[in-house]
């Protein structure tokens, strides 16, 4: 074997060499942390959820215990709440304002709540409930007014059973009404006259008995008039008709003797309606309201009165409601 005649330089470090020693047994790794599982969640409260008293935002979902500063995940279902007082930003539904007791001692304080359940006003009624009658279910409606009118062609007589009829606008507001006493010459020396009111509350009265022949008295243009010699007769000058608010033609004596009387009393327009009314009593009078005029909605209508009177034509008048009339004596008024 030949050797090298270079020495080596790594056979002392060969030599010298030491096993090294083991250093200190290294940490072990930390544990892993295993997730602790949630409870099942339970039915949700009404109530909102709990305020943490926490820094933290906290947007998870409501959790069933009461609130922590913590920052773990809470997924277990929400409790009843109790509010805290701290400064996170709470977006869950605000809970309902409870009603504050109205304190029964004077206070300065604003108070600007609702009136309580006890002071609260009782609303107000429905229309229908105003328009609703106090008493229980009402019967079949009234039926409907029907104005008994005149005969086209013929008279329409007046009887105490349909004592009244009504003259169409036409008959009442053309020409004249005339009234006439168609009486035998047994009853009697018969004059008409008529007591009269006027829209104007001017009352008067026109006849032979009573020594005026027009009505209003001194007047150019009378509404009523008893021209003689036919002082059996009255006529109503239908242009002046709504100057005229009623009317009563009264049958008298001349004399001042009782009538027994007899006949008809006859109504005519120029509108062609004709209206009869029968003057028998049966017994002597001395006065006897025959027929009443009244204007309603600007028509007249007709009434056979037919009440007998024992008294002067002043009775008459006052029993009629012509009481506004002042008389000289019982059978002339003054005008």
């Amino acid at each position: 074997m030949i050797e090298d005649p270079r020495p080596r330089p790594d056979l002392t470090w060969l030599r010298h060499r030491s096993r090294r020693r083991p250093g200190p047994a290294a940490a072990p790794p930390p544990p892993v942390r295993t997730p602790v599982h949630a409870p099942p969640p339970s039915a949700p409260s009404t109530s909102a959820p709990l305020r943490s008293g926490g820094d933290d935002l906290d947007l998870s979902a409501p959790s069933s215990p009461s609130g922590s500063s913590g920052g773990d995940l809470d997924l277990s279902a929400p409790t009843p709440p109790a509010r805290s007082t701290g400064s996170d930003l709470d977006l869950s539904a605000p809970a309902p304002p409870s009603t504050p007791e109205r304190s029964s001692s004077w206070s300065a304080d604003l108070d600007l709540s609702g009136p309580s359940p006890d002071h609260a006003p009782s609303p107000a009624p429905s229309p229908a409930q105003q328009q609703r009658p106090a008493s229980g279910p009402s019967g079949p409606p009234a039926p409907a007014r029907r104005d008994r009118r005149t005969r086209r062609g013929g008279p329409t007589l007046l009887t105490p059973r349909e004592p009244t009829v009504t003259l169409d606008r036409l008959e009442s507001g053309i020409g004249a009404l005339t009234a006439t006493a168609v009486c035998p010459p047994s009853a009697g020396d018969v004059v008409l006259g008529a007591l009269y009111q006027l829209a104007d509350g001017t009352s008067g009265a026109v006849g032979a008995a009573v020594g005026v022949p027009g009505g209003p008295a001194r007047s150019r243009r009378p509404v009523l008039s008893a021209p003689p010699p036919r002082s059996e007769r009255v006529v109503v000058d239908l242009r002046q008709s709504r100057a005229l608010r009623r009317l009563l033609v009264v049958a008298s004596s001349a004399s001042g003797w009782p009538l027994q009387l007899d006949g008809t009393l006859v109504v005519t327009t120029a509108g062609g309606a004709r209206v009869e009314v029968p003057l028998a009593t049966g017994r002597p009078v001395l006065t006897l309201a025959v027929l009443s005029l009244y204007a309603v909605d600007g028509e007249f209508v007709l009434r056979a009165e037919l009440e007998p009177f024992d008294a002067p034509l002043r009775e008459v008048a006052r029993a009629y409601g012509y009481g506004a009339l002042s008389w000289a004596d019982d059978r002339t008024p003054v005008q």
